[in-house]
C-alpha cells in the first residue's frame, strides 16, 4: 500500500512540475531586463507596452504580421498596448508598472514585474 500511495504522490508531483514548466517556458524575457515574450500569444512587450517591432525582433516577421493583424481588427484607435495578459494569465499593466498572476491583479508577479520594469 505504502508504494501506491508513493507512486501517486511521485505521478502528481511531476506533472505539476511539468506542467508549470510548460507554462514557464512559454513566455519568455529575452534581455537581462526591459522585455518579455509569449510564444503562444504571439507578442512581446517593454515597459512601454505591446511592441509590434520588438516582436519581430525576437519571434520572427510572422509574429509581427499576425500582432499586426490583431491590431488592425481590433483599430488601432482602440488597441490598448499598455496592458495585456500572456499564457498562463500573466497580466501586465504598463501604467502600474506591474504583473500579476491573473487579470484581477490580485497577487504580484515578482519575477515578470522586474523583468519587465527592472523592480
Amino acid at each position: 500500500m505504502y508504494s501506491n500511495l508513493a507512486k501517486a504522490l511521485f505521478i502528481t508531483l511531476v506533472t505539476a512540475f511539468c506542467a508549470q514548466t510548460f507554462a514557464a517556458s512559454a513566455i519568455f524575457y529575452p534581455k537581462p531586463s526591459g522585455v518579455i515574450c509569449a510564444r503562444k500569444g504571439g507578442f512581446c512587450a517593454d515597459d512601454q507596452g505591446v511592441s509590434v517591432g520588438i516582436t519581430e525582433m525576437e519571434l520572427g516577421p510572422k509574429a509581427s504580421k499576425n500582432l499586426m493583424d490583431q491590431i488592425n481588427a481590433v483599430g488601432v484607435q482602440d488597441f490598448d498596448a499598455t496592458t495585456f495578459t500572456m499564457s498562463g494569465g500573466l497580466h501586465c499593466e504598463i501604467k502600474k508598472r506591474k504583473c500579476f498572476t491573473n487579470k484581477y491583479g490580485d497577487k504580484v508577479d515578482p519575477i515578470a514585474t522586474k523583468a519587465l520594469f527592472g523592480k
